[in-house]
């Protein structure tokens, strides 16, 4: 006769070990935690220097595109406008959307939270769908007076324009550009209040003159390396991020 072994059947969890694996999971979640928290950031911080990077590229394209329109009679092909119209082409986050083949003309149409106008780690930061997250440099064309020098300034000549004129747009001569490889075109921005033409909620501040105290102060976005840091895309198409700007970046554009 074949002997028959008693069947095992497995108890339950005494308490200790039920404790023993509850410590086990919390210790590997705390050791976890930081490195995937760490590679989430860095994965943000790479999808936004590739946005900057596209965005760029539109901006450059129009640029080159107005100098050959221009058959050279305006040399270093203006990019497109750094402010007004803000609601219609040609202006910047418009003409990214457009050259990006977004169908459409205006904010409503060409604007979206899937874009390459919206940084992600700036998303997540707000609490509301987010749909333009970065700024154009606009210094040296906000119709301000000209600052003579002093110790501690060079100063600057008078603003050729201003980007808030709707009736003489803004726009900068990229090939006139000096220092392009250290020199932002476009860079993240936050919310900010305005005295006019607000943008609504879910787009941060456009136009960043470096010159203006108040524009350093509130519209540069620090979403990356633990809120210290922001991306921004030189006249080159190079992308790195700065903690502060530099002090030549207050050079007016051409």
């Amino acid at each position: 006769m074949r002997r028959r072994h008693p069947s095992f059947e497995p108890g339950a969890f005494t308490l200790i070990e039920l404790l023993v694996v509850v410590a086990v999971v919390s210790l590997l979640l705390g050791v976890l935690a930081p490195a995937l928290s760490s590679a989430r950031r860095s994965a943000e911080s790479a999808r936004c220097a590739s946005n900057l990077r596209q965005a760029f590229l539109a901006c450059r394209s129009y640029a080159d595109d107005s100098a050959m329109a221009l058959s050279g009679i305006l040399a270093g092909g203006l990019g497109p406008a750094i402010g007004e119209p803000y609601a219609e082409l040609p202006n910047w986050a418009l003409v990214v959307q457009s050259y990006a083949d977004r169908i459409g003309s205006t904010p409503g149409e060409l604007y979206s939270n899937t874009s390459v106008l919206v940084c992600p780690a700036a998303d997540a930061h707000y609490p509301q769908a987010m749909t333009r997250t970065y700024a154009m440099n606009g210094t040296g064309h906000a119709g301000l007076a000209a600052q003579p020098p002093t110790e501690d300034d060079p100063g600057w000549p008078a603003d050729p324009d201003n980007y808030d004129d709707p009736d003489n747009p803004a726009h900068i001569r990229f090939d006139r550009v000096q220092r392009p490889t250290e020199t932002p075109l476009l860079l993240d921005s936050a919310i900010a209040s305005f005295p006019s033409n607000a943008p609504p909620p879910t787009r941060t501040a456009s136009i960043i003159d470096f010159r203006q105290p108040e524009h350093v102060a509130a519209r540069i976005g620090r979403f990356h390396a633990g809120g210290r840091e922001f991306n921004c895309v030189r006249f080159d198409g190079s992308v790195r991020a700065a903690r502060d700007p530099a002090p030549h970046w207050r050079r007016p554009l051409p």
